[in-house]
């Protein structure tokens, strides 16, 4: 009998511990995109390691590259001025986007030079800048 009570106290504490480890993993998970620092264009572009993975770009929308197509989503090109990325944006434009602004894209990036973007963060301007 006291055995099978050890075996039980062994397999509770086993479940235990494995719902501890596996609640850490999903919180892990849920908060990799707020940890993230934000990246540049030409991070991005440096090497392939950002390709098929959820990044967040911060830099400016190229002048000249806002393109609204007929289905609704958004085209243009973020440049830090080394580098350019395309990016798709299928949502609502937020308020203020503009060409020659700095913006926060996060999305994932589907080859080394194109974003499908899920969210757009315009930079609102600092009157300390």
């Amino acid at each position: 009998m006291k055995g099978d009570k050890d075996m039980k106290v062994r397999a509770v504490h086993i479940i235990v511990v494995a719902l501890i480890v596996l609640s850490a993993i999903l919180a892990y998970n849920a908060f990799t995109s707020y940890i993230n620092p934000y990246l540049t264009v030409s991070q991005v572009t440096e090497s392939g390691k950002y390709i098929n993975k959820e990044v967040q770009i911060l830099d400016t929308v190229a002048t000249g590259s806002l393109n609204l197509r007929e289905d609704g989503s958004l085209l243009f090109d973020l440049t830090d001025g080394k580098a350019t990325i395309a990016v798709t944006y299928s949502g609502i434009q937020p308020q203020g986007f503009k060409e020659g602004q700095k913006i926060v894209a996060i999305g994932k990036l589907t080859s080394l030079y194109h974003l499908n973007a899920t969210q757009l963060l315009v930079k609102c301007p600092s009157k300390y800048e």
